[in-house]
């Protein structure tokens, strides 16, 4: 038999690439075997998968909890291919995407103390608030510098999965910000996304974007941070309030017009009658 050609086995990993990007969270190992059955090429997905797993992991903030350190996988605190920065602890681990196990820990100070300064209080700040908000969540809250500011990224996670009730759920933000040495006010931009998937005697997929900005003023460190993470608090509380409105108007309009009309005679129902005749229907056949 001979060789796969290289472009059609580069397509079917952009293919498979482009269905994982696409599975509800908590739902990876699932559609990866599905997809490792049809696509019959147990080389390519073994190649694939731990480049394909890292990418998700980072995409929906996955957390990674040890006795050693407590932090969210994504983008921003990627210091090199399977490398991250846990910088509440100041330390580095090399992670393994396909064990989700943690490892190599490495002492990791930061060197820009004002920074860092400004960031734990962020942290501080809004771990309150997702405490009180998440029971299961977690928030990260890194900071780069740059020669004229610096720029504050606060992300946060919360999930449940209960594949055992067919139903899957996440919420995640991520907020960004820049100070200046002169700052009074910053600019704070959030991207909101909420992801479910219900999959008993059906399969309902839930997903919400949403784009958010707003204006903070800037004081100490300590102020700073509580009102960031008002901030924060009011933004999301909002999207949440306008998902339950959403739905209770879907329920009184449109869901409605699937059910079944039934006639308004004003009388009551004479059960009796009915179970007579039925008795009547059924001796007949």
């Amino acid at each position: 038999m001979s060789a796969e050609h290289p472009q059609i086995k580069t397509e079917k990993a952009q293919i498979v690439s482009r269905f994982l990007k696409q599975i509800p969270p908590g739902e990876f190992n699932e559609a990866f075997s599905d997809l490792r059955m049809l696509v019959e090429d147990d080389n390519m997905m073994c190649e694939e998968a731990p480049t394909l797993c890292a990418v998700y992991n980072k995409d929906h903030f996955t957390p990674v909890q040890s006795k050693k350190c407590e932090v969210l996988l994504t983008r921003h605190n990627e210091l090199e291919e399977n490398y991250f920065l846990d910088p509440q602890n100041q330390i580095s681990f090399k992670y393994d995407h396909l064990r989700r196990i943690p490892s190599d820990f490495q002492s990791h100070p930061e060197e820009d103390k004002k920074g860092e300064l400004w960031r734990r209080a962020l942290h501080e700040s809004l771990k309150v608030y997702v405490d009180n908000h998440y029971p299961d969540g977690l928030c990260s809250v890194f900071v780069k510098d740059t020669a004229m500011r610096k720029i504050f990224v606060a992300c946060i996670e919360s999930h449940r999965y209960k594949p055992s009730a067919f139903w899957n759920g996440l919420w995640k933000s991520e907020w960004t910000f820049a100070l200046a040495p002169a700052s009074t006010s910053t600019q704070v931009t959030g991207v909101i996304m909420i992801q479910a998937h219900y999959f008993e005697d059906g399969n309902i997929h839930l997903i919400v974007v949403k784009d958010a900005e707003e204006t903070l003023l800037v004081t100490d460190e300590a102020q700073t941070a509580k009102d960031f993470a008002k901030l924060v608090e009011k933004m999301e509380n909002e999207i949440q309030s306008k998902i339950m409105e959403e739905y209770d108007h879907m329920n009184s309009n449109y869901i409605k017009y699937f059910r079944r009309q039934l006639p308004i005679i004003q009388t009551s129902l004479d059960w009796e009658k009915v179970v007579t005749v039925k008795t009547l229907e059924a001796r007949a056949l």
